[in-house]
């Protein structure tokens, strides 16, 4: 009974629910965020479709994070994080226990170093700049990972913060015998806050790019992919302002998009918000071009601090070598051949 009682004592001290002595924490959370939504242009045949679907605001997930005190001010940490897709119970990113972040490291007064998946430096910097953070998985012409990456595997990060400045680097390591640049990727970040004013600049290159892009990418033209990114906000006193641009080459494939965002996220009472952003991109391909414009508003009401319900509403509208670009049917985005969708959903969201 004696050895009950202690391996129990130790299991939950090393949890953080022991005894106020305890130097190590483990923390459960998540995010359930689903919605119905409705769709035009669904398929080749420009039907349209209303389904159960991932929801609008967070990427649906749960994880474990760790720290263990091991004194000076130093810190073990931990993170991993399963995403899921609520409609059907399903594991997101291909089917990963851990797809979303599964990385450990080592923090204190010098920095934080980090080990194994995790996201992007250049989606570290610029999600701050847009008015969902990147998060609209479900809005079409939306998302970010083809100019920001948003996660690479065997990356080891650095983040260091002082006088409201935070710099970070990182280098994700290809894992290839053929050579040490092939699959890697390499990422500098900048950020500084003053007041209301957030600015931000990264700069990241990715080697052998191919199904990341679009889907589009064949291997014969797997490409180096260079990306500028630079934002700004500002927080007033019932408004958040965003601005940013991605700046992204790849140079076998011979692709180049330029993107400019603007939206705001402002509060018409505590529980309510209006949230709105317009995302113009125009691409360069060989000789063609074309131009895409995706704009969503939102309504979100909290019903509490953990539980909120929304109301969305989206358009994207594509012109030219977009039209091709945005109709690969391995892209989640994919607008199957169809020039403009009209979207809306309505959805719940529920953070523990």
């Amino acid at each position: 009974m004696n050895m009950k009682r202690a391996g129990i004592a130790f299991l939950l001290t090393g949890l953080g629910v022991g005894t106020a002595q305890a130097q190590t924490s483990v923390t459960l959370y998540g995010v359930i965020d689903t919605a119905v939504r409705f769709a035009t242009n669904a398929n080749a045949a420009g039907n349209h479709v209303v389904e159960m679907t991932d929801g609008a605001i967070y990427g649906n997930r749960w994880g474990l994070q760790g720290k263990e005190d091991l004194g000076g001010g130093n810190k073990a940490i931990f993170v991993l994080e399963s995403g899921f897709a609520p409609s059907s119970g399903a594991s997101e990113q291909g089917g990963r226990l851990f797809g979303r972040q599964a990385y450990v490291g080592l923090s204190g007064n010098y920095g934080t170093l980090m080990l194994g998946r995790q996201y992007t430096i250049a989606h570290d910097v610029m999600y701050h700049f847009e008015a969902l953070g990147f998060t609209g998985q479900e809005i079409l012409g939306f998302e970010s990972p083809p100019y920001d990456g948003l996660r690479f595997d065997n990356t080891l990060k650095y983040v260091k913060s002082f006088d409201g400045v935070t710099v970070s680097a990182a280098h994700s390591f290809g894992n290839s015998p053929a050579g040490f640049t092939v699959g890697s990727a390499d990422g500098l970040g900048l950020l500084y806050a003053t007041g209301g004013l957030m600015i931000g600049a990264t700069y990241q290159v990715t080697h052998d790019v191919t199904s990341s892009y679009f889907n589009v990418v064949p291997a014969a033209e797997a490409s180096k992919q260079s990306v500028l990114g630079l934002g700004a906000s500002y927080q007033l006193s019932r408004a958040n302002l965003y601005l940013g641009y991605f700046h992204s080459r790849m140079d076998v494939a011979d692709y180049t998009n330029d993107t400019v965002f603007a939206g705001a996220n402002y509060q018409l009472s505590p529980s309510l918000s209006l949230i709105g952003s317009v995302h113009y991109d125009w691409l360069e391909h060989t000789d063609v071009s074309g131009r895409r414009v995706t704009a969503y508003a939102m309504v979100d009401y909290f019903l509490s601090k953990r539980t909120d319900v929304y109301i969305e509403a989206d358009y994207t509208h594509l012109t030219g070598a977009w039209v091709a670009l945005n109709s690969n049917p391995g892209y989640s985005g994919s607008s199957f051949g169809n020039d403009s969708v009209t979207g809306a959903m309505v959805g719940i969201r529920h953070q523990f």
